[in-house]
């Protein structure tokens, strides 16, 4: 219940962050280019930090379903866009890494547990 709730508030967190995202790099800021800035930093940083605190209250059966490496790509892309949008050097190699993770984490999941070859088989 906890992990479902915590999902539905990170993704409103999303949205919101993305919008403010969109709205610095298209830089239509209306005048408060500030406050839309702490409001990405704020909105995405609670999403990213919601999400991952979901995990601790998904059961142990349901943690081949969550990849935590992913999340964790996440984050240091969501690093590696604060330091570009702050304009503060090597936020390249920082969003390089992030997305070299966060691919990565497509072919590994820690938690996943290989399946028997004999379940796959139909029987005759």
């Amino acid at each position: 219940m906890i992990a479902k709730q915590l999902k539905a508030i990170s993704n409103i967190c999303y949205i919101l962050g993305m919008a403010c995202a969109v709205l610095l790099y298209t830089q239509n800021t209306f005048g408060v280019h500030s406050a839309i800035r702490i409001g990405f930093y704020v909105f995405g940083g609670t999403g990213l930090l919601l999400s991952l605190l979901q995990f601790r209250f998904i059961p142990e059966d349901k943690w081949e379903d969550f990849n935590l490496l992913f999340w964790i790509g996440s984050l240091v892309i969501f690093i590696g866009f604060v330091f570009q949008t702050m304009h503060l050097r090597h936020f390249t190699y920082i969003l390089i890494a992030g997305f070299a993770i966060t691919g990565f984490s497509f072919f590994v999941n820690p938690f996943k547990k290989d399946k028997d070859e004999e379940d796959d088989l139909l029987d005759n």
